[in-house]
């Protein structure tokens, strides 16, 4: 198979045999919240199938552990750090990803690539940040998290938050196609089965085109608030949490059987994925981060949440599969990956050119460059320019513990600095319950080496600059004569 694979990355192959690629993102899944990895859990049938059919990893990591810098990380492959976004835009933002950045979007157009995006975006909602002014050829979907305003839908279900239209100053999410807003407030029962119609629209138009597509796919579910179609009520054994993950993995099926019936599998990659861990704050409405409990900051710690938001492995270390049936055997891989890979991994299959003027975080996957020594991945904290733990091969390092409220509201200790740094194995601890006391001084050394490289590539290579000031004015709206921006509805045609 390597050989297989080198020839082709080689320019053995044409231009008309490279892959399309369709990269699913859900947003706030957590590691046990697919059957793949958690056979106990039977809500996501089609999930399954798709990593007997793939490659699962065990070992993969966001590239922040809450939703604008995962974002910004996937299609960047730089570091929050370096791109500047290190906590969320939200609707009153007049910017977003800085446009000395260039997305993973941009670099497809390069190479003859048609650019989709059909879910939440989240880097900008400005018509200058708006994801066709980023590479992408179509826009269907959420500027931003759909608890950041009302929805006019019913049942909806959420927790210390009231997401119900209408209420003074509760501004509806709206649905933007391309640049116009389609529907505000936005009908969450109805939303996975337009996304799944209009990425079977776009495929279709790019197959019409004869041109090979790029469709990023960052799902709604399973961020609350949570709904669903009707057909998907009460359906799981799960409660409401299970419903919404039986719909979300219901139309990743639709879209792997609209490839397999237009003969497009076998030469597609699909990625299936998750922006961050489960929110710990949302209780029974959020999944489940098991077995990377956080279990130090749950009892040394004296509480605090150890899923999103934070750096203890619940909060970045989520879900993964690959599926490429032309170039990749089934398996399972525990090799250590991060979100921050995929860019160059699609620039080594794609031959798009990454500028060198500016540091990428990430290498290719190993089915592409074997990895010959020990792998470290930095994990950033939320709000905070420095990095305060990392993954260096088995071993999880924390220089420092945040506080983040959980399901009871404690933040626990409060932030805690770790002199010398707090080690885990996580291979044998993968509940972060024991931190190591026998390790060496080189060990330390090593790491302390590790922290100082990556402080001295940040301040002096190419880093953006966010303009994150707020206008309560840029908030989208298409109907400023009504209470919460209320505009005609697109009836959904499936």
């Amino acid at each position: 198979m390597l050989f297989i694979l080198l020839a082709f990355f080689t320019g053995a192959a044409s231009s008309e045999d490279l892959p399309n690629i369709i990269l699913i993102m859900a947003d706030d899944l957590g590691w046990a919240d697919v059957t793949p990895n958690n056979p106990s859990n039977p809500n996501t049938p089609h999930i399954a199938a798709l990593a007997q059919e793939g490659v699962r990893y065990t070992d993969y990591h966001s590239a922040a552990s809450v939703c604008t810098p995962a974002r910004a990380g996937l299609l960047t492959g730089r570091m929050g750090q370096r791109t500047g976004v290190i906590h969320n835009f939200g609707p009153y933002s007049i910017a977003g990803l800085p446009k000395t950045e260039r997305t993973m979007a941009e670099y497809f157009k390069t190479v003859g690539y048609n650019t989709g995006i059909i879910g939440k975006w989240h880097l900008g909602h400005t018509q200058d940040y708006n994801p066709l002014s980023r590479g992408f050829d179509y826009y269907f979907g959420l500027p931003y998290s759909n608890d950041m305003g009302c929805v006019l839908c019913s049942p909806i279900y959420n927790l210390k938050k009231n997401s119900t239209c209408p209420n003074r100053g509760n501004i509806g999410i709206p649905l933007y196609e391309n640049r116009t807003i389609i529907e505000q407030p936005v009908d969450l029962t109805t939303l996975s089965a337009r996304y799944a119609h209009k990425s079977k629209e776009f495929m279709s138009r790019s197959l019409e085109a004869d041109k090979r597509f790029f469709l990023y796919v960052p799902m709604t579910h399973v961020h609350v608030p949570l709904a669903t179609d009707k057909s998907f009520a009460n359906k799981s054994k799960d409660g409401h949490f299970g419903d919404t993950l039986m719909e979300m993995d219901h139309y990743v099926g639709k879209m792997v059987a609209f490839l397999k019936a237009k003969n497009l599998f076998k030469n597609t990659i699909v990625i299936f994925t998750s922006d961050n861990g489960p929110s710990e704050e949302k209780c029974y409405l959020a999944g489940s981060h098991s077995p990377f409990l956080g279990t130090w900051q749950k009892v040394q710690g004296q509480g605090g949440s150890s899923g999103k938001m934070t750096t203890w492995e619940g909060g970045h270390r989520v879900p993964f599969i690959i599926s490429w049936p032309a170039m990749l055997m089934p398996g399972v891989s525990t090799e250590l990956v991060s979100a921050l890979d995929i860019l160059p991994t699609f620039a080594m299959i794609t031959n798009f050119t990454l500028p060198n003027d500016r540091v990428f975080d990430g290498m290719p996957f190993p089915f592409l460059v074997p990895r010959n020594k020990t792998r470290t991945v930095y994990i950033p904290n939320v709000k905070l320019q420095e990095i305060w733990a990392l993954r260096y091969g088995k071993y999880k390092v924390f220089y420092a513990t945040l506080p983040v409220p959980d399901c009871e509201d404690s933040p626990g200790s409060g932030f805690l600095y770790h002199n010398p740094a707090l080690v885990f194995d996580v291979e044998s601890d993968p509940s972060e319950s024991e931190p190591l006391t026998d390790l060496s001084e080189t060990f330390y050394a090593e790491i302390e080496l590790l922290k100082k490289e990556l402080r001295d590539s940040i301040y002096t290579t190419f880093r953006s600059t966010v303009n994150w000031k707020t206008d309560k004015t840029k908030n989208p709206c298409c109907n400023h004569d009504n209470l919460y921006c209320s505009c005609n509805s697109v009836s959904p045609v499936f």
